[in-house]
């Protein structure tokens, strides 16, 4: 027969142990991402009815060398195929190259003449109200991942009144809503983010 203090000891432990699951941390887990140098660097997600590019995501080539984005794959949070983006192959990213993907070719090329480093269409567009954005290289490999939202501390602005969410700085933690600002204007696609803050 166990004594009072061992049940008690062995009781509380199952307790301790159910409250640490209980408040397991359900954000993007980033151990799981490997460092390719390519980062999720813009998003547009809820456009102005007035200027409506449709969605469209940027991705930014920090690395010091020529990336083969061959068969990469951009997803949103849905895993079914009509949410996959496949890049051509033969794809080259440079460095502090940027690349865009948008919802819809026509749309954003007549906004946005002036970038020529686009694929499109992309099958499938992002929630108003937050979604996941996940970026995997042609192994299957999670390569970065973006879960936006609507609400702080991710700026709101962003969400239908025209600007986009620009990361302030590649090397910093695109998975925090902190580091992330509202673009001057409708966004800087193509190009260095309004939001930079130049540190690394």
């Amino acid at each position: 027969m166990k004594s009072p203090i061992k049940n008690f000891i062995e009781t509380n432990l199952i307790m301790l142990g159910l409250l640490f699951y209980c408040c397991e941390d359900t954000q993007p887990d980033s151990s799981d991402v490997i460092d390719a140098g390519v980062v999720i660097n813009e998003i547009n997600y809820n456009s102005l009815d007035s200027f409506d590019p449709d969605d469209w995501v940027e991705i930014y080539n920090s690395s010091s060398e020529t990336i083969d984005l061959g068969s990469w794959l951009l997803k949103d949070e849905n895993d079914d195929d009509d949410h996959i983006f496949t890049v051509p192959s033969n794809t080259l990213l440079l460095p502090g190259q940027y690349l865009v993907f948008c919802t819809n070719t026509i749309k954003f090329t007549a906004l946005f003449p002036d970038v020529s480093s686009y694929y499109g269409d992309l099958g499938f567009g992002l929630s108003g109200g937050g979604d996941l954005v996940r970026l995997f290289d042609y192994n299957g490999l999670l390569v970065d991942i973006v879960e936006y939202d609507d609400i702080a501390p991710w700026d709101t602005l962003a969400d239908g009144t025209g600007p986009t969410l620009e990361l302030n700085h590649p090397s910093l933690d695109n998975t925090l809503g902190e580091n992330w600002s509202a673009s001057q204007g409708y966004g800087t696609p193509g190009a260095v983010n309004s939001a930079y803050n130049g540190y690394e």
